[in-house]
């Protein structure tokens, strides 16, 4: 019979913490995606009759847009890094390693072949299932 609680062995801890980092990070990269659309769809129509007051207003939202397009960018660039240090991290290639993070097992690995067909794929993938 199978260990069933191979995944709390306690050699997994740095893999888990990494991979915690990982999901953090993919997580605020997603919210920054909204927040950078939102802010993109905003039209910024130009009234000469407003007061210098309400053109600032409206400027800030594309100040707003810099300042978070340059956090994505940051963010993008942390979450391949973070990438490359989890697929470093990982025993095998094209197979799924178990461990904890937080909520019982959750599975992790780097793919470049497809499971399912075995064809290879054109980029390898790193699969987190939580």
């Amino acid at each position: 019979m199978e260990n069933l609680i191979e995944y709390l062995d306690e050699s997994l801890v740095p893999l888990e913490e990494k991979v915690k980092e990982y999901l953090h990070v993919e997580r605020d990269i997603r919210l920054l995606e909204v927040e950078v659309l939102s802010l993109q769809s905003m039209k910024h129509d130009f009234d000469p009759e407003q007061n210098i007051e309400q053109q600032l207003t409206e400027q800030q939202p594309q100040n707003s847009l810099n300042d978070k397009e340059q956090k994505l960018k940051e963010l993008l660039e942390k979450y391949k890094d973070l990438q490359q240090e989890v697929i470093a991290m990982l025993p095998d290639q094209n197979k799924f390693v178990e461990l904890n993070l937080g909520y019982g097992p959750s599975m992790v690995g780097y793919f470049t072949v497809d499971p399912e067909t075995r064809t290879p794929l054109e980029e390898p993938v790193l699969r987190v299932v939580h």
